[in-house]
């Protein structure tokens, strides 16, 4: 298993299944308003404000950098974990 850490595809995916969470949940905000609590990922800031935007764009896949790419990995599944 650590050796699809950091992987390409697998940042890649994890992107994907964000951006289609997040559409959801924006999707359900717009009939009940947003959800007020706090993110679980950054417990310092409301799940509902976090901008889902800057932080794929933080964190991405990095060509040649394999530790970034290993945190990168780390980082997005504990967003959609978040979501």
């Amino acid at each position: 298993m650590s050796q699809l850490l950091g992987r390409q595809d697998c940042i890649e995916s994890l992107r994907k299944d964000l951006v289609d969470l997040q559409g959801a949940i924006l999707d359900v905000f717009s009939r009940t308003g947003p959800v007020r609590f706090s993110s679980w990922k950054f417990p310092d800031k409301l799940s509902c404000n976090l901008d889902m935007v800057a932080l794929l764009e933080q964190y991405d896949f990095v060509d040649g950098e394999d530790a970034f790419n290993q945190h990168s990995h780390i980082v997005l599944l504990e967003l959609v974990i978040d979501r």
